[in-house]
């Protein structure tokens, strides 16, 4: 539906011009080779006058003309691949109006419907308003157009249609890709300080902008920018190479200025004796028909960077026109000399076939035949080339006979001289002849299209596809955007030729371009640049063979870097040398950038190389390091005897009545004296993270403990008798046990989950010492371990308040006391971690906590496991039965009631069993000692605990 819309809009401007055309006469001339598919060519052969008149010949357009006729050539011979069809052509003179050349191509033309015009080459400048009417007028039959112009500026009053279309192909490099080979060349040779001379047009701006940028990118800096008109005067010249004379301070210059006034800059600078400035010049500003003395030291050394390659069989081809000038009526026009023949001014086009070529009937002058409009100036007669009329005879004109190869009526001295220039300028044609290979090789891949082939008018996507290696050795494939896809710049330069035999004398008296590397981007992948390095090979305009010099400022030595000045005026150096920043490091001259020094490295003073910091930490041998291990091994050891102690009197009383004293608690307390190892240990991401799963874990088993004793655990799962209630009766461990495992897989995934979400690593601050470093975990510096902290003292606060309706009785009083006070100490101590982890630095800070860290231990110790250990040890008398005056009182008549003929006794109701399993144990006692001891003995066994 696109097609149609755009076909639609096409056809309304195509009638425009065919409304405003109806009073005009044919374009120009015309040259035609006949085929089963033709290729337009839409070429400047002349250049324009005033007016409509066409003054002289263009030696561009010209070649460009034979290089159709030469691709024809090489195609149509079948040596390089197979194409069923025959490839002709139809090439028409844009001068004086290219909108009609392309209306003749495209319409005024008697073509046979099977006969497709595949594309059309010539150079058609898109910002120009003349040639932008005849790439409409191309478009409106869908006819991809092949352009050799490099330049990639946009005018603004071009139509969206125009700079997106899809039928415009670039099989040349274009200027910004052009741009970047120069700078990559001058940043290879270290020229970081260079002018530029450009086309005062906004495109001429536009290339020394898109130069600058790419500049910028390498750290190249443009000095100097001068603004030359593309026709500037003899006298605008002199003025800027004076100028430039007084005001430079570099030594290289970047030209990017027209064709037109190339030879008279050099030429210039060579009489104003410029003889320390070495010019970069790109394809655009190159004239291949400029040639310079020996003498001339301003273009020795001379460097061109472009992608034009030299076609060995097309110099060859050129080099035919000696013997058959014929083939190319446009060079007959000019080499023609006076005859009395005449031609019909009516006959405007020219038929050729790849047959034997015809004679030419020359016309009276050269300037008569430059232009066959009717509507010109001057009203010349146009030459007439035909294969099947001969021209008419007349008694004085030479037969064909008579005449040789050259024909007759040639100035021969005037063409073997245009045919040098045109061999001189062969590169640049390279272009069109590779325009041309990727048509025929498009219209090659239609012949064998079986299925899903693109309809006959979009052939262009046929020209989408194409790859292949053109015989100039370039690749020729398009990307999106339908530039080429691999681009190959070739850098020359301009020096003496070597005395070789084969070099004429001509030659050996002008400077000629010689290869010295190569540039060489495909696709996306970065630009390689291939040239040699400065040898006896290449002679520039220095007195040595060394490449100059071109820099505004002095190297920067290792330690600092390049940097652009963010504000400069004109005469001052747009870059200078900037220290590296702290913990950075530049190790050559010239950085432009300072790499910062890995972890554990710091930059020396001159900030040329990184050392070694040296790691300060808290280390076993310092004193407070000694201090809190003498205070770890102490209490380990005391803890050890207070456990053995305690298991040693388990069964007594004090031990039988304890709930939250568990002897099997006892090595997890010990190990909570160990907390400090990780802590006091090289700060390492292992021992951080096991610092902190450590601290979890032994604080959280005791509370686990202590959680799975409480009231509200007894109340639920427990009956008065303290036997586990039925509804629990079925599982293999105790309600106890269960709570106490669950909670301890909590403190687990406490663990993993801080290990994911707040990673350990090893912090490290800055001493006195430059060169060293304190090293530390980051859980002691950040808020990460608070998290920690709240969540042991969570686990605190849910043991108070599970053990709130705790009922305190005369035989746990004490143990509900000290545990209390245990978890308010918890509280304190958790407090004090805080503040030491927050409110100390450096070695103080890991002491400190692991200080903290043994109250922790201590606290369990003190309160839960030392008042049994006193009563143990210090109060043996409390670690018994109940011997209160009251007890004793009732025992002794209970005993009195059992000896007695077995009367209830008038205190305590009758015993039963218990009587008479105290009168058979009474009966086994041996009478031995004091009575009364024996009694007492005998109430403290018989008394329950």
């Amino acid at each position: 539906m696109d097609n149609y819309f755009q076909s639609v809009v096409f056809f309304a401007l195509f009638v425009c011009f065919i409304l405003q055309a109806v009073n005009m006469a044919s374009a120009g001339e015309s040259l035609k080779i006949k085929g089963d598919a033709i290729i337009g060519g839409l070429v400047a052969v002349h250049e324009k006058g005033r007016g409509d008149a066409c003054v002289s010949p263009n030696l561009q357009g010209i070649l460009t003309v034979e290089a159709i006729l030469f691709a024809l050539k090489e195609i149509n011979s079948k040596k390089h691949f197979k194409l069923k069809s025959t490839l002709g052509c139809e090439i028409w003179d844009t001068c004086p109006r290219p909108e009609m050349a392309a209306m003749d191509l495209v319409v005024n033309t008697n073509r046979p419907e099977d006969q497709l015009l595949v594309a059309a080459v010539g150079d058609l400048p898109q910002q120009r308003p003349e040639y932008h009417r005849a790439l409409l007028l191309l478009f409106s039959s869908l006819t991809p157009h092949m352009s050799c112009i490099s330049s990639t500026f946009q005018a603004e009053n071009k139509l969206d249609l125009i700079t997106e279309t899809k039928f415009i192909f670039h099989p040349t490099t274009r200027d910004k890709t052009n741009l970047q080979a120069i700078v990559d060349l001058a940043a290879h040779y270290n020229w970081t300080y260079v002018g530029i001379v450009y086309d005062d047009s906004a495109e001429g701006k536009y290339r020394a902008d898109i130069l600058q940028q790419e500049a910028n990118k390498k750290m190249v800096c443009t000095a100097w920018k001068y603004s030359l008109a593309a026709n500037s005067s003899a006298a605008q010249i002199q003025q800027f190479i004076t100028s430039l004379k007084a005001e430079k301070n570099f030594s290289v210059i970047v030209m990017l200025t027209s064709k037109s006034i190339f030879k008279d800059i050099i030429d210039e600078a060579f009489m104003q004796k410029v003889s320390d400035l070495t010019w970069v010049v790109s394809d655009a500003s190159w004239d291949n028909e400029a040639t310079f003395a020996n003498e001339n030291t301003a273009a020795q050394g001379m460097l061109k960077v472009g992608t034009s390659a030299s076609i060995v069989g097309f110099k060859a081809f050129l080099q035919d026109l000696l013997t058959t000038p014929e083939r190319n009526k446009w060079i007959m026009q000019i080499v023609a000399t006076p005859s009395p023949l005449s031609a019909s001014p009516g006959d405007t086009s020219t038929v050729m076939t790849t047959s034997t070529p015809t004679q030419a009937q020359a016309p009276s002058s050269v300037q008569s035949n430059a232009s066959s409009n009717t509507n010109a100036t001057t009203n010349v007669p146009n030459t007439t080339l035909s294969s099947s009329t001969a021209p008419p005879s007349t008694p004085n004109a030479p037969t064909t006979s008579q005449c040789s190869n050259p024909p007759c009526n040639v100035n021969k001295t005037k063409l073997e001289e245009i045919v040098n220039k045109l061999k001189s300028m062969a590169d640049i044609a390279t272009c069109t002849i590779d325009s041309i290979f990727a048509v025929a090789h498009a219209l090659a891949a239609r012949e064998k299209c079986k299925s899903n082939c693109p309809e006959k008018h979009d052939f262009y996507k046929y020209i989408q596809h194409v790859n292949f290696e053109s015989l100039s050795g370039h690749q020729i494939s398009f990307n999106s955007q339908r530039n080429l896809n691999q681009t190959k710049c070739k850098i020359s330069i301009l020096q003496k030729t070597s005395n070789s035999s084969a070099v004429t004398d001509a030659e050996k008296s002008k400077l000629q371009p010689f290869d010295v590397g190569t540039w060489e981007k495909s696709g996306t992948d970065s630009p390689k640049l291939n040239p040699p390095r400065p040898s006896k090979n290449i002679k520039w305009n220095t007195n040595g063979n060394e490449a100059p010099t071109s820099v505004c400022h002095e190297p920067c030595k290792p330690g600092s870097y390049k940097a652009f000045k963010e504000t400069r005026g004109e005469r001052e150096c747009c870059w200078h040398c900037l220290n590296c920043e702290e913990n950075s490091v530049s190790r050559k001259e010239d950085s432009t950038t300072c790499t910062a020094c890995p972890t554990g490295y710091t930059a020396n003073n001159a900030k040329d190389d990184c050392v070694k910091q040296f790691e300060d930490y808290a280390y076993w041998s310092d004193a407070g390091s000694l201090v809190m291990l003498f205070l770890m091994v102490a209490s380990i050891c005391f803890s050890i005897y207070v456990a053995v102690v305690l298991f040693k009197n388990r069964e007594t009383p004090v031990m039988r009545r304890a709930k939250n004293a568990l002897l099997i608690l006892l090595p997890l307390v010990i190990l909570l004296f160990l907390i400090p190892i990780p802590l006091l240990s090289k700060p390492t991401e292992t021992s951080c993270e096991g610092y902190r799963g450590f601290f979890i874990l032994a604080l959280g088993i005791p509370l686990a403990a202590l959680i799975s004793k409480c009231v509200y655990v007894d109340n639920k799962f427990y009956d008065s008798d303290g036997q586990v209630k039925e509804s629990w009766g079925n599982c293999i461990c105790t309600p106890r046990i269960a709570v106490a495992i669950g909670t301890v897989i909590l403190h687990v995934a406490v663990i993993i989950v801080l290990a994911v979400l707040l990673p350990n690593e090893i912090v490290r601050f800055p001493t006195d010492d430059p060169f060293t470093v304190y090293i530390e975990c980051s859980l002691h510096s950040g808020w990460g371990f608070l998290f920690v902290i709240f969540y042991i003292m969570v686990m605190a606060t849910l043991y108070s308040v599970l053990s709130l309706s705790e009922e305190i009785s005369p035989e746990n009083d004490m143990e509900v006391r000290w545990t209390s006070l245990c978890i308010f100490n918890w509280y304190a101590i958790c407090f004090v971690y805080i503040v030491v982890g927050h409110g100390v630095v450096g070695k103080g800070k890991i002491w400190g906590l692991a200080f903290v860290d043994l109250l922790f231990a201590v606290n369990i110790l003190v309160c839960i496991y030392l008042p049994k250990w006193y009563v143990i040890v210090f109060q043996p008398e409390k670690n018994q039965s109940d011997v209160s005056p009251w007890t004793m009182y009732v025992k002794t008549q209970e005993k009195a009631a059992v000896r007695l003929s077995e009367e209830e006794s008038p205190v305590i109701p009758k015993r039963g069993n218990l009587a008479s399993t105290a009168k058979e144990t009474d009966g086994k006692v041996k009478d031995s000692g004091d009575p009364n001891e024996n009694e007492l003995q005998e109430l403290i066994s018989d008394t329950d605990v």
